[in-house]
């Protein structure tokens, strides 16, 4: 059976977009990575592999490593720069390597660990119950405009202090600067690309003019603080970091939310048991997760020539680690194309592994916990997706979600 290849294993792929995994399926059925030249890349969709990958410490992230017409590098090693010709962009954390991804990381760590996230519950709880109270009375929304692309927007511009009026906007730029991610973007998507990042850039700028003059108790004062306490932090790197912690904070965990609630619908028996069983809602955040994970792949960069997974890599070549195949490796997880929310499923790779685990991963699912958890306690009964209107997923690499996800509700 000839392998998938290239394009065939993108979003651009309709066939792809719709069921990426009967292409996994096959790539899995090598017992090593398989090449694909015209990307530039070895493609790696064992469990195992994939794992091994995540914690390999003589890989690199930065895409400026790898092979000059690589993938990665068309994707991911060119910057965007402003009309004035000062950088609006500095390569954000996700690809940077140690010593500069462990300091970087260092500085926001505290705001994103499991206590600090905790503490952060009710005020997520009490944004969640505004967004449900305006879709109350209605017959049919688009889960995504509507409820999980605002909700995170609105968590994360809430742990930077600044005014949840500008949601819409920061969304927007979120949905415009993943597009940086696709090689084939033509002349108008670079435009609003990089109009995307000088809009952000600036609205990040003059708050860190004002926490300057009037500090809080917010993650941009504490970046502020951090910088003045450590020169080497200049203040286009936390643009840079805010960006990123903007983007990834809110895209991925919309993405999370309407994967995971279109997966609820497509099996009526798991959405029933859970609206009977409410208190199991972590565990099926868990298999949302496993099951169609918001990222699909991530990149590492070989730094020298050595062996991995039985196959030679040289120096510059692409590894390109399918969290989502890994997923559904039925050596890891029985019988693994089937959607179960009562599945044991943290062994999962949707937040990735080793030093490069997701930063934001227990935002991300306390976010889902109470987003779909309060949605469909409000709304579960009787919810169906429109008949009219189908979904539509977004045709991007690596990031995997709906544009929209037209719903009808019994409620109204």
């Amino acid at each position: 059976m000839q392998s998938p290849s290239g394009k065939r294993l993108t979003a651009a792929d309709p066939q792809f977009r719709d069921d990426p995994h009967a292409a996994y399926d096959i790539l899995r059925t090598s017992p090593t990575p398989v090449a694909i030249e015209d990307y530039g890349c070895a493609f790696v969709t064992r469990h195992q592999q994939v794992l091994q990958g995540l914690k390999e410490r003589s890989f690199s992230v930065d895409a400026r490593n790898a092979a000059e017409l690589s993938y990665m590098r068309r994707v991911a090693g060119t910057g965007v720069k402003e009309s004035q010709g000062d950088a609006a962009y500095e390569p954000p954390l996700v690809l940077l390597d140690d010593p500069a991804h462990r300091h970087i990381r260092g500085l926001v760590s505290k705001a994103f660990n499991p206590n600090t996230i905790e503490a952060m519950r009710p005020r997520v709880e009490h944004i969640t119950a505004d967004l449900l109270d305006a879709i109350e009375g209605r017959s049919q929304i688009d889960f995504i405009a509507d409820f999980a692309g605002p909700l995170p927007t609105m968590v994360i511009l809430d742990m930077m202090g600044l005014p949840l009026t500008h949601s819409a906007n920061f969304k927007r730029w979120s949905e415009e600067i993943l597009w940086g991610y696709d090689p084939q973007r033509d002349r108008a998507t670079q435009t609003r690309l990089r109009e995307a990042y000088i809009g952000m850039a600036a609205v990040f700028r003059q708050a860190l003019e004002d926490r300057r003059v009037n500090p809080g108790d917010d993650l941009i004062s504490a970046l502020v603080q951090a910088r003045e306490a450590d020169a080497s932090l200049s203040e286009l790197q936390i643009i840079s970091l805010c960006t990123q912690l903007m983007v990834a904070g809110n895209v991925t965990t919309t993405d999370l939310m309407g994967n995971g609630l279109f997966a609820l619908l497509q099996h009526a028996q798991q959405l029933n048991w859970l609206l009977q069983n409410p208190q199991a809602i972590s565990g099926a955040v868990e298999e949302m997760l496993r099951f169609d994970c918001p990222i699909t792949e991530t990149a590492r960069i070989a730094r020298e020539d050595i062996e991995f997974a039985g196959c030679p890599v040289h120096s510059g070549d692409t590894m390109t680690l399918s969290l989502a195949a890994a997923n559904r490796d039925p050596e890891v997880f029985p019988e693994p194309h089937v959607f179960d929310v009562q599945r044991k499923a943290d062994t999962h790779l949707g937040f990735g592994s080793g030093i490069h685990l997701c930063l934001g991963a227990p935002l991300a699912r306390m976010e889902t916990q109470i987003g779909i958890g309060s949605f469909l306690a409000r709304f579960g009964e009787g919810l169906q997706l429109q008949a009219d209107t189908a979904p539509r997923r977004r045709a991007l690499p690596f990031f995997r979600g709906f544009d929209t996800l037209p719903l009808t509700l019994a409620s109204a």
